[in-house]
């Protein structure tokens, strides 16, 4: 029998035997390197584990059987050993603990499958045989579980490796763009820091799925047509109602043009998301992506960008002309077309510069040489609508309007969605192939009505992997067979109303009702997401509350895993269905817009009360410049936190839709009023949204009605809850309380806050901890600053304050010769001027900052007036010509040649004198020195009437606020009124027997005020032409007169260099501001009156607070502009001695640095070199150097290092024409006569303890 066996074996075995042995001898090979290997892996126990595989090794090698588990386990041993080779020679090195786990975790398994193997060598070699088979089962089982071994230390590499991919993800998105240093000098650092995350596919916004394959198939080819097609015209307009899938399409664009490379810059708009809303972002951004489009064009922008580095926080036109127009406007090597989406238009922010963004879109298109196409896509709202239909829009646009495309079309391609998306769910669920059935699908897109919304919402709401039945909310859906209202959005509305019920419980609805509702509304109302977490912090809301209640509704919000993300809102139908009664049924979840602005507001008022405080960020250094601060983006997250940030950005926002009765949000007005106002402008400044400072605290001092005297019980009772409330850590500081219960006047501290944000914008933009240090060091005595001086540790010490606010906000300084004429744009926001150096130049009337210069006129420019639309400009020359602007792009839209039908009269000047727009844009008037007045039709070439009456030159023209009388001032010394359609003359008064330089009409038609050559402003009846009174009287000739909106004031310009302000009623004179020094040639109120701007013989703009007096100094001797400064030390005084340029000189005598006194001084005037600069340095006698750059004031100390430089403050004073420093003592002369004496030693000292440290 045995005999049979082994000759059975022998024989039909032979071949395999050989197989077996070379198996074997690879066996052993391999276990040979591992063996080699494990001497250099750091793992112990795993050495002696493979010493016993070689073990197992001369047992499988005595058996015959087992061929292809020999080569399988052959296999697996390579695989180890290929893995000990990746971490042989680390030596003593330590792997991460996981890895450690898991390779002891590995040794174990070896190491008992060479225990279960141990007894086989023992047994003899007949047993061996006659076991054979049942070896070959243990083989077959041993090669299984070393398998198993590999793959269970495979897998938890995997799981590892994307847990920690996971957390690598995390913590990337939570670092700025910017982290990594980078030279903030370079352009395209200075560009990058001023766009938005808007690219079609940025990563922080919601992807939308480009359209379904055979959907959308008509639309789409007509718009590849229109970009391919060269004569077509440069601009598509697709207009659509909210969910008919006009971002889907947008989207689909965005990915073909991006293929075909000629996509050159895309902008998706968000409300949801501030940068995505924000108007003024969306030039920079589209620049930027067009420097990643094509070589030429980054050359050109970063070259631009190095030349006006402040482009990209200037207004939108310069923006434009700056970082497009002008850098592209020679580019020679432009690519065929580039083609520019922008998605959502009516989701931004501001509608009138939405306009003004459509307006120089056209100019880009007409100036620049390359072909650009603008896909634009929009609901139908009037500001949009509107815009289109004007002719400049019409010539180089066309439109389509989604909402009226064929409903059959659009039902189809719903239909096609619907199928493909619902089909998809069915399959992910393992369903039946016929779910669902084609009649259902029917049924759902009569209900869309051709609402693409409808169809996403649903698709979501059915395929919701958290409730993962279908089939059941597939048939909720159908069952209900409601009747739809008329609305278009009705089975929207009911889709929607089924989405929030399934987030309530069959049992606790109302609970859970009342606490999703604050969040839904939070979420609703919030203007820029915020992180969950943050959102809650907020809220007050308990950690972690948010999410798993929010976890049902991820149909119709972008709910995160983990609470460091935001939530977004997929589409803007869900919002405007939640805040509309008739919409949103549900009363339990409804969100009340007011009382819901009222408690974000409430919410974000609490918050800056309870966390703000000086200084949030930890800066040890508080003299640096925010520019210099390392890391700022994280260390304003990690120490100021997102739900501060938020507050500071938006609370005023909310206020303003907030109740105005609204007492416990009145309290925390009065609270942040009295003791945050300057933390919260620190962290404006580092937040770098400063400039919206003064639009917060105008919305704010607007909302709040004050009542005096405050509610002391009421505002115990607040205080009371405020200090309980569990959700705080901030507790009332004993001078806090009695501030509240005093009862500060919170409009006079906003007002004077807002004052000071308006004088010193530049200094607080540069640095924040400078609002303690400057700005507050240079307020004058009024409640804000004693309300915080205690704030002004290390400051500089102002040792002669000024008692009110200066009148003079800003002085705008850019033409080389003297401006005849300025004028307010109808929003306020902007100023011309026109000049005898023959420009027109705009200006930001906030700011002072140049915005454009108008250049064209060949003769100085007598007269400019804005347009009511204030889109353009008209101005008049001596040149003979009126000229029509369009102030977004700076082109000449019309030059309107002047007649001359009378000969020169023998007066100098210009022959046109001034010119007037009328109320509805449709008419120009124009007064001469002809003596006649033209009246000229917008559209047509030449004069339409001609009005002569005059005997001599005319000098001012106005209409009156109804566009149906005309009023002229002549050097006849009359004024008449005419009547525009007829021309005839209405009414005429005379001027007291002196010329009329100017006339203006009040605000309700009624009055007109009158300037006269002999200082004289009278006010007429423009009825009768009768006197009705006298106003004062300047030292020199009135050139220009102006209303205020209200009619209350009347401001003059005059030869005197002054500017006065009258009470029109009883004639006095209500203040004067001086700081012009020439005649002051024009004066305008802006349109809320609070502004005025007068323009100079001495080549300045100067923008006045109207509501401020001029300033009373401590410190004025000189009437001219001081020249020279010396200080000496006289025992114990300090004597200063100053000239000025007339040779007049003073002694001032400080003792103690806080008497000052001063006495004319005949000391003959030293020699200086009257060179001016704008950057000037002294040292003093211990080799300190201060210097001046721009009324920074920067300290050196050599001793310590010569090479690190201290901005210690900024001064105010415009017109610095020297400056003397001395054992921390500054005096500084201006251009006007005066001295300002300064204290520096606080800062000093404070700077030498830095530099110490």
């Amino acid at each position: 029998m045995f005999g049979l066996i082994r000759s059975d074996g022998s024989k039909g075995s032979s071949k395999k035997s050989s197989v077996t042995t070379r198996a074997s001898a690879a066996l052993i090979t391999a276990l040979s390197i591992i063996k080699e290997s494990v001497e250099g892996v750091p793992a112990p126990g795993l050495k002696g584990a493979v010493g016993g595989l070689l073990k197992i090794l001369e047992t499988i090698k005595q058996t015959s059987e087992n061929v292809d588990d020999l080569k399988d386990l052959n296999a697996h041993l390579h695989d180890l050993s290929d893995f000990l080779n990746i971490v042989k020679g680390k030596g003593d090195t330590q792997f991460a603990q996981d890895l450690d786990d898991r390779i002891a975790k590995f040794t174990s398994d070896i190491e008992k499958i060479v225990e279960y193997c141990d007894h086989l060598p023992s047994q003899s070699y007949p047993i061996r045989l006659l076991t054979a088979q049942d070896d070959a089962a243990k083989i077959s089982a041993l090669n299984k579980a070393i398998e198993r071994a590999i793959r269970t230390f495979q897998l938890g590499g995997d799981i590892s490796i994307a847990r920690g991919v996971a957390e690598i993800k995390h913590h990337l998105k939570r670092l700025p763009a910017y982290q990594v240093p980078q030279d903030r000098n370079d352009p395209l650092n200075i560009l990058r820091s001023h766009i938005a995350d808007a690219r079609y596919d940025s990563a922080s916004r919601k992807i939308i799925s480009r359209c379904l394959e055979g959907t959308r198939s008509e639309l789409l080819q007509s718009i590849y047509d229109w970009v391919d097609n060269p004569s077509s015209k440069a601009i598509y307009w697709l207009c659509g109602l909210a969910g008919t899938g006009k971002s889907t399409i947008a989207q689909t664009l965005a990915e073909t043009f991006n293929r075909r490379k000629i996509l050159g810059a895309s902008f998706f708009f968000s409300r949801d998301v501030a940068e995505r809303s924000n108007v003024h972002l969306v030039f920079t951004t589209i620049s930027y992506q067009l420097t990643q489009f094509h070589q030429t064009f980054m050359t050109q922008i970063t070259a631009s960008v190095r030349k006006y580095p402040d482009a990209c926080s200037s207004m939108l036109e310069t923006q434009m002309e700056r970082l497009i127009i002008e850098p592209l406007r020679d580019v020679k090597d432009a690519p065929p077309v580039a083609v520019l989406v922008i998605d959502a238009l009516d989701e931004c922010s501001n509608e009138g510069l939405v306009q003004e963004m459509l307006i120089l879109l056209t100019s880009a298109i007409r100036e620049l040489p390359l072909r650009l196409k603008i896909f634009i896509t929009s609901r139908p709202d009037v500001h949009i609508r509107s815009k289109f239909r004007e002719d400049v829009m019409k010539s180089v646009s066309e439109a389509s309007l989604l909402h009226d495309i064929d409903l059959s079309i659009v039902q189809h391609d719903i239909g096609l969605y619907l199928g493909h998306h619902l089909r998809r769910i069915g399959r992910e669920m393992l369903m039946e192939d016929t779910w669902p059935v084609q009649a259902d699908i029917d049924v759902l897109v009569g209900r869309a009505r051709g609402l693409f919304i409808y169809a996403s919402a649903l698709i979501a709401y059915i395929g919701d992997k958290g409730y993962r039945q279908p089939k059941q909310r597939l048939n909720i859906l159908l069952e209900d067979k409601r009747a739809s209202r008329e609305s278009p959005y009705a089975e929207v509305d009911r889709l929607y109303r089924h989405i929030l019920h399934s987030a309530l419980p069959l049992v606790g609805a109302w609970s859970v009702a009342r606490q999703l509702q604050p969040i839904l509304a939070t979420i609703v109302t919030l203007l820029d997401p915020l992180p969950v977490k943050s959102m809650e912090q907020l809220m007050h809301a308990e950690e972690g509350s948010a999410l798993p209640l929010l976890s049902p509704l991820h149909s119709v919000l972008s709910v995160p895993d983990n609470s460091a993300e935001p939530i977004r809102i997929f589409h803007k139908s869900f919002p405007d269905f939640m805040v509309v009664r008739n919409r949103c049924t549900d009363s339990r979840l409804l969100v009340e817009s007011d009382s819901s602005h009222s408690r974000l507001a409430l919410h974000c008022l609490v918050t800056m009360n309870a966390k703000l405080h000086r200084n949030m960020c930890q800066l040890k250094n508080e003299f640096i410049m925010n520019a210099d601060i390392t890391d700022l983006p994280i260390l304003l997250e990690e120490r100021v936190g997102h739900d501060v940030m938020y507050a500071c950005q938006f609370w005023a926002v909310q206020l303003q839709h907030a109740t105005p009765t609204d007492n416990n949000l009145k309290d925390a007005v009065r609270l942040f009023a009295t003791t945050k106002l300057l933390n919260w402008l620190e962290i404006l400044s580092l937040l770098g949204h400063i400039n919206a400072a003064a639009a917060s605290l105008k919305a704010a001092h607007d909302w709040y009605q004050e009542e005096e005297p405050v509610s002391v019980a009421m505002t115990r009772t607040a205080i009371s809850a405020i200090e309980s409330a569990n959700i705080l850590t901030y507790q009332l500081q004993s001078a806090d309380r009695k501030l509240l219960e005093k009862g500060a006047p919170v409009k006079t501290l906003l007002s004077d806050c807002k004052a000071l944000i308006l004088r010193f914008v530049g200094p607080i933009t540069k640095s924040a901890c400078h609002i303690y240090h400057s700005a507050l060091s240079f307020a004058p005595d009024c409640l804000l600053y004693r309300q915080y001086r205690n704030e002004m540790q290390y400051s500089i010490k102002v040792l002669s304050r000024d008692h009110i606010w200066d009148a003079l906000l800003a002085t705008l300084k850019e033409h080389t010769l003297g401006i005849g004429s300025v004028h307010f744009s109808p929003d306020g926001k902007r100023i011309a001027s026109g000049s005898t150096d023959k420009t027109v130049r705009l200006w930001d009337a906030t700011t002072g900052t140049p915005i454009r210069t108008l250049r064209g006129h060949t003769d100085s420019v007598s007269t400019v007036c804005f347009s009511p639309d204030g889109l353009t400009v008209a101005s008049g020359s001596d040149d003979d010509t009126i000229r029509i602007w369009d102030i977004t792009s700076g082109n000449t839209i019309k030059i309107l040649e002047v007649p001359r039908s009378m000969p020169y009269l023998p007066i100098a000047g210009s022959y046109i004198h001034a010119l007037h727009i009328s109320p509805d844009g449709k008419k120009i008037v124009l007064g001469t020195r002809s003596a006649s007045l033209y009246i000229w039709e917008w559209t047509k070439a030449k004069p339409m009437r001609e009005l002569t009456g005059h005997g001599g030159a005319v000098h001012s023209v106005c209409f009156s606020p109804d566009g149906t009388r005309i009023a002229s001032g002549s050097s006849d010394y009359s004024v008449r009124v005419w009547d525009t359609m007829t021309g005839s003359l209405i009414s005429r008064s005379e001027g007291q027997g002196r010329p009329v330089y100017s006339v203006c009409f009040s605000p309700t038609g009624s009055l007109i005020a009158a300037g006269t050559s002999h200082g004289r402003v009278y006010l007429w009846d423009s009825r009768m032409g009768s006197t009705v009174i006298k106003l004062g009287r300047h030292s020199g000739s009135v050139h220009s007169v102006s209303f205020s909106p209200d009619g209350r004031r009347v401001a003059s310009a005059s030869n005197d260099s002054s500017v006065c302000i009258w009470d029109s009623s009883s004639g006095k004179q209500l203040r004067m501001l001086k700081g012009h020094s020439g005649p002051v040639l024009s004066v305008s109120h802006s349109p809320d009156g609070s502004r005025i701007a007068s323009g100079s013989a001495d080549h300045a703009i100067h923008s006045w607070d109207s509501t401020a007096s001029t300033k009373a100094k401590a410190v004025r001797g000189h009437s001219a502009k001081v020249t020279t400064i010396c200080i000496r030390v006289v025992g114990q005084q300090i004597h200063i001695h100053s000239h000025d340029s007339r040779g007049v000189g003073f002694l001032w005598k400080c003792t103690d640095l806080k008497q000052i006194t001063c006495q004319r001084n005949n000391q003959v005037q030293p020699q200086v070199d009257d060179e001016e600069s704008d950057r000037r340095s002294t040292t003093d006698d211990h080799g300190s150097n201060l210097t001046l750059d721009r009324g920074s004031v920067i300290y050196c100390n050599p001793r310590v290092n010569s090479a690190v430089h201290y901005t210690i403050g900024f001064l105010p004073y415009s017109g610095i024409s020297c400056f003397k420093f001395s054992s921390n003592f500054l005096v500084v002369g201006t251009e006007n006569g005066n001295l300002h004496f300064l204290d520096l030693s606080p800062a000093v000292v404070r700077v030498q303890r830095y530099e110490e440290s």
